[in-house]
């Protein structure tokens, strides 16, 4: 960074020193060029100083604000050319309106004001710059992300600084995305690595803020967020249960998960990243050991990210093929909180379930087992999401839908569902009838079926108005029906 600042300031201090030669030697417009002259040589003394303070500046301003100086001072350059013209025609058909010596004093006072205030900043001593009058949240932005980049702000003003970061993304798509233009993911990401609990808290809440948008998304993976997030995941877990400092470790972990959560979300990329480390894992057991802030924060995580590889075959097939340890792992800390039921992380470990269906090998019953009891729950979210992630076991879109069709049918899946058809409420009845629909479809021979009556559930649930203005409903519910009365004519007729 100095020698770069050193470099893009060799030039405009060149200018300024030809500006205040071409001043004195001016012959006409003597006494404005001397003013022109008194503010290049303040300049001028002001960019020498920044070349041998250049360490401890801030990127993103110092290149904005020496481009715009150096365009300032070549126009003072060719305004003062002009008053050296020699000759009396020249100097005669000279044509200079006194406008143009305000207009650029005016324009050299601002570059003094932003050039003071980028040293101002680098010794914490603020203020708003000429060059951002228009834009004080930029200024604002940059005085925080200063702070963060300057190595001898102390600990605590960079914590603060990143809880102003954290303030201005919340408030406003725009911050957040002039935080990331303006080099302030680099900076929230430095803290993450060495600024204690607090610090790291509230650098990952910063950062998973700024990812609202696939482009944002995209700039923080380039940064390397997802394998800081790991590291402090990975630390955070070794000291989990360590008394002292427990709940701030908790909190920056909390922040982390909630972060990984937000930045996940239908994102290929971050999901491919977190994958391919041990974040994986270190969520995984952070879902079972974790604080409750944290659990959830990493069940909302997980369920990103399953429904992520539900949608992407190639990182559904090496990120959860059922040979992987970590997938073996992250399945059996989502199916015991699943059977204990009694959890606010049920619905969102149903839902990852769900989202890994067409992972599941036949063999694997205990799965679908534990959904079906969650049909008889008493709250209908969860029996709502128990059917619809079965529902995705027993689609014709997964490959072994029929065999997962007789594990529901034989965990007692039908009169659960018939209950439900009956007597929930509307949402429940809709995703139980198109669970009821695919085992009638499938299994349309199943005696089970037939002595549930379930044929007469259908015909039943084609009456109902609310149920059947549902398009998807309405071609299942035939299909099923033509099925079921299919079989049970056939078998009505072979019984007599």
């Amino acid at each position: 960074m100095a020698n770069m600042v050193r470099e893009i300031l060799a030039r405009p201090i060149q200018l300024a020193d030809q500006v205040s030669k071409a001043a004195k030697e001016a012959q006409c417009f003597k006494q404005d060029c001397l003013e022109l002259k008194a503010k290049t040589d303040k300049l001028a003394g002001l960019l020498r100083h920044t070349a041998r303070e250049s360490k401890e500046l801030y990127e993103r301003p110092t290149c904005r604000i020496i481009a715009n100086t150096q365009q300032v001072l070549d126009k003072a350059l060719a305004l003062v050319n002009k008053c050296r013209a020699n000759g009396i025609l020249k100097r005669v058909f000279t044509i200079i309106p006194a406008a143009a010596f305000r207009k650029t004093c005016l324009q050299l006072e601002n570059c003094i004001g932003d050039v003071s205030w980028l040293l101002r900043v680098a010794d914490r001593l603020l203020g708003l710059p000429p060059i951002a009058a228009n834009e004080p949240i930029l200024c604002l932005i940059w005085e925080q992300i200063a702070v963060l980049h300057n190595g001898l702000s102390s600990l605590e003003d960079r914590v603060e600084a990143a809880a102003s970061l954290v303030s201005l993304a919340q408030d406003n798509d725009r911050y957040g995305k002039l935080i990331i233009e303006e080099g302030g993911v680099a900076a929230l990401l430095k803290l993450a690595k060495e600024g204690g609990s607090e610090g790291q808290e509230n650098a990952a809440r910063a950062i998973g803020l700024l990812g609202r948008d696939p482009d944002s998304v995209e700039h923080l993976v380039k940064a390397g967020v997802c394998l800081v997030f790991v590291k402090i995941l990975k630390e955070g877990h070794m000291k989990e249960h360590e008394d002292e400092g427990a709940s701030i470790k908790a909190e920056m972990k909390a922040m982390v998960a909630r972060a990984l959560w937000q930045l996940c979300k239908g994102n290929v990329a971050i999901c491919q990243n977190i994958t391919e480390s041990r974040a994986l894992l270190w969520l995984a057991v952070l879902l079972e050991e974790g604080h409750d802030e944290v659990q959830s924060y990493t069940a909302m995580a997980l369920m990103e990210i399953t429904s992520v590889a539900e949608q992407n075959t190639e990182l559904r097939r090496s990120a959860f093929k059922p040979t992987s340890h970590t997938a073996k792992v992250v399945v059996e800390k989502l199916l015991n909180i699943i059977e204990k039921a009694n959890s606010d992380l049920l619905v969102p470990c149903i839902k990852s379930i769900g989202n890994l269906a067409k992972t599941f090998r036949v063999k694997e019953t205990r799965i679908v087992g534990s959904l079906v009891r969650l049909l008889d729950e008493s709250e209908p979210e969860v029996s709502v999401e128990a059917a619809i992630a079965l529902s995705k076991f027993a689609s014709p879109e997964n490959y072994l839908h029929v065999d997962h069709c007789k594990a529901i049918i034989d965990a007692g899946g039908a009169e659960h569902l018939i209950q439900l058809v009956y007597f929930g409420v509307q949402r429940v009845q809709i995703s139980a009838l198109v669970l009821l629909c695919y085992l009638a479809m499938h299994l349309p021979d199943s005696e089970t079926l037939a002595q549930e009556k379930v044929l007469t559930v259908l015909e039943w649930s084609s009456t109902q108005a609310h149920l059947i203005k549902e398009p998807r409903i309405e071609y299942q519910l035939h299909q099923a029906k033509s099925r079921l009365e299919l079989y049970q004519s056939r078998g009505s007729r072979e019984f007599h």
